[in-house]
């Protein structure tokens, strides 16, 4: 197999032979043209992967022909080289300012055309190898891309469905992740005995490990409840399942409550989460004084043996809780402030009645408060409303 098809364009046929000679017996495939009007109709019966032209012919001219093939997409890439007879830097600048990619003054040297030749002839073959990768990437870039979408869309399986209401109470959220798929996740549950179990959680960093983790959270939530309705319980397994099953490097925040809407008492774990703001007959509407449950409490999957605390609290009829992870408040603006804990519980002091116009105006006033930074991080804002 050739090393490459060079086409030779040159009003003189002794040129024309005497270069072909030489780029045959060098192992090259070499076509021939008397001028630009020929070469055009040599490219159309096969491609060459660079051109030799003479820049002055009759007919069509070396720079003419120059111009028509880098002026096509499909040809735009042949290496071209104008042979004149015009000496200095003027010339030079000319022939590369109309697209040339090179130029051999007249009289030339054979060998001084074959030097030419083979170096672009390793430009060629690395620009191809370029392009090649190129198009290995683009695939695999859409590849990775088609996986994400759909790792996006169960990620969005695993949520709770909307419009969402259990046991007297209806609820709502607004899942923004940072990279299509981000490691926020959250459950409301209905359990035996007619409780409701929550949880809100936020999985160390971004993307498809995150995302991964976060489906871990989520069934090591759902077994746990299963077994028990202390969310102390829960926490306890849920650290062993995170510890025995992730990095050193991973952990997730968490909030986890059960609700008895006999009782209306909310018994709850915080794991380094932010607890969820409570929002006395918020549902109504209208201007209320919204207040952030209380605990603290270390995060999961950091150690077997770490201890966690169980609060307790009233959701009475017409209250509302607002569940959220940190990427919702920890926006650095561009003065360095941020909105946090006490900016966001200020907007729940007057929200809309509706959970859905709550969730919208909390997200809404966010991102106006941050303009023009976006969010950074995943962002799950749940509003959660017991029916009056």
């Amino acid at each position: 197999m050739g090393k490459g098809v060079v086409l030779v364009v040159d009003d003189e046929a002794p040129i024309r032979d005497i270069l072909g000679f030489y780029l045959k017996r060098a192992g090259y495939q070499v076509l021939m043209a008397g001028n630009g009007v020929q070469a055009l109709d040599e490219m159309s019966r096969l491609q060459p992967d660079l051109i030799i032209s003479d820049l002055r012919m009759p007919e069509m001219a070396g720079d003419e022909l120059c111009k028509r093939v880098k002026g096509a997409p499909e040809t735009q890439d042949t290496y071209f080289i104008i042979v004149s007879a015009l000496d200095g830097t003027a010339s030079r600048i000319g022939g590369l300012s109309i697209g040339a990619d090179d130029m051999i003054s007249k009289p030339f040297h054979a060998q001084e055309v074959l030097a030419k030749v083979d170096s672009a002839f390793r430009l060629i073959g690395m620009q191809k190898e370029i392009k090649r990768q190129n198009r290995e990437l683009s695939a695999f870039q859409g590849r990775v891309e088609a996986e994400l979408a759909l790792a996006a869309r169960l990620q969005m399986g695993l949520l709770p469905s909307l419009p969402g209401e259990i046991r007297g109470a209806k609820y709502t959220h607004r899942y923004l992740p940072a990279e299509g798929i981000g490691g926020d996740i959250y459950t409301i549950a209905p359990l035996e005995d007619g409780l409701i179990g929550l949880m809100i959680a936020d999985v160390s960093g971004h993307g498809v490990s995150a995302a991964l983790i976060s489906a871990m959270v989520k069934t090591s939530f759902e077994n746990h409840i299963r077994l028990s309705r202390d969310p102390l319980a829960w926490a306890l397994g849920m650290n062993r399942d995170l510890c025995r099953s992730t990095l050193d490097d991973q952990f997730a925040t968490a909030w986890l409550g059960c609700l008895n809407p006999t009782t209306h008492v909310l018994t709850h774990v915080v794991a380094g989460h932010p607890p969820p703001i409570r929002v006395r007959q918020g549902s109504r509407g209208g201007l209320h004084q919204p207040e952030l449950l209380q605990g603290k409490g270390f995060m999961l999957g950091l150690d077997e043996s770490l201890p966690f605390s169980l609060h307790e609290g009233q959701v009475l009829p017409g209250d509302r809780l607002v569940l959220y992870t940190d990427g919702l408040v920890e926006v650095e603006r561009e003065d360095r402030s941020m909105l946090g804990d006490e900016g966001l519980l200020k907007l729940c002091a007057e929200l809309p009645e509706t959970a859905d116009e709550a969730a919208d105006f909390l997200v809404g006033r966010a991102r106006e408060l941050n303009a023009p930074v976006p969010f950074h991080d995943d962002v799950t804002l749940v509003v959660f409303d017991r029916f009056s």
